[in-house]
């Protein structure tokens, strides 16, 4: 059983990847920390309690942070919509309510009094780990692993060298890679492989039930937006984080160290490979027919 938490800044990927996480069997869900990042962090907070509660899994809901360490925040509303989670309409929720405990006080908690035990998914920007990382430097070494959706070692897609959760928060980004964690790190060059195709997304139509509907209806959005922008099918960046945990095998990949560039110009937010350590599994390929595999398996788990 994989024990993890989940920081997201949950826009139509970041959805996916809590479906995908709440309905395999491998996988505890300890936390869930809503961080700002797609939109703001009144917006993200509210679909990461809508996406919980239409998955039915109890597990608590912490805000984390508002803004980046350092830099003016940007966001990615014009992919994810006004709300972050443009497409699906989520009913009043019953149960989820947002813990009053800080993500990163619960964060530091669960990693601190479960040494080796507790995986740190991150798929939005890293300002939340790297705040726990300045309280509680030990996070590094207690963690049993940080799994990232971030950079480019290509070219971007908020600017041309810089992907959006690393151009989010770089200074952020620094600190994490800069930590001594053992780190599996998924960038564009791995997630933009993995594409959902208009008939996989009509195979999933034809299935039943609320979060199936629910991913369908983020997943309507997700390529009307692509098309929009012709950049071809919708990429599956943030679930891959969690599907790397069921078998690691089944990814490809090297070990790097991993940097990022903090001086003002082009290349701000970038990401770069410094082979001085090499404590970051940098993810090349991963196998495609098996990951779609654990998407339909967890949503037919769900309700």
């Amino acid at each position: 059983m994989q024990r993890i938490i989940l920081d997201v800044d949950t826009g139509l990927d970041d959805a996916v990847a809590l479906f995908l996480a709440a309905g395999l069997e491998e996988i505890k869900i300890e936390a869930v920390i809503a961080t700002a990042g797609n939109v703001g962090l009144d917006k993200t907070l509210e679909n990461t309690l809508n996406i919980m509660e239409t998955t039915g899994l109890d597990c608590p809901v912490y805000a984390g942070s508002a803004a980046p360490l350092v830099r003016v925040p940007v966001e990615a509303g014009d992919f994810h919509g006004e709300t972050g989670l443009d497409g699906p309409i989520f009913a009043t929720r019953l149960r989820q309510e947002v813990q009053a405990q800080s993500g990163i006080d619960a964060m530091i908690t669960l990693v601190t009094n479960n040494p080796q035990e507790i995986t740190i998914v991150s798929v939005g920007p890293l300002t939340d780990l790297a705040r726990a990382l300045q309280r509680e430097p030990a996070v590094a070494s207690l963690a049993k692993e940080f799994v990232i959706m971030g950079g480019s070692f290509s070219s971007g897609n908020v600017t041309p060298e810089a992907e959006f959760n690393t151009y989010a928060d770089p200074e952020a980004a620094k600190i994490v890679f800069s930590s001594g964690a053992k780190i599996a790190l998924f960038s564009l060059d791995c997630t933009r492989t993995v594409t959902l195709s208009a008939e996989r997304l009509e195979g999933f139509r034809a299935k039943s039930g609320r979060s199936n509907e629910v991913f369908v209806a983020c997943m309507d959005t997700y390529t009307a937006n692509y098309t929009k922008r012709r950049q071809g099918e919708p990429q599956m960046h943030d679930p891959l984080c969690v599907a790397y945990l069921i078998d690691p095998s089944k990814v490809s990949g090297a070990y790097h160290g991993v940097d990022v560039i903090l001086e003002e110009g082009p290349s701000y937010g970038k990401t770069i490979k410094r082979d001085t350590s090499k404590n970051t599994f940098v993810a090349e390929s991963i196998d495609i027919p098996w990951f779609w595999t654990l998407v339909e398996r967890a949503l037919a788990a769900l309700p």
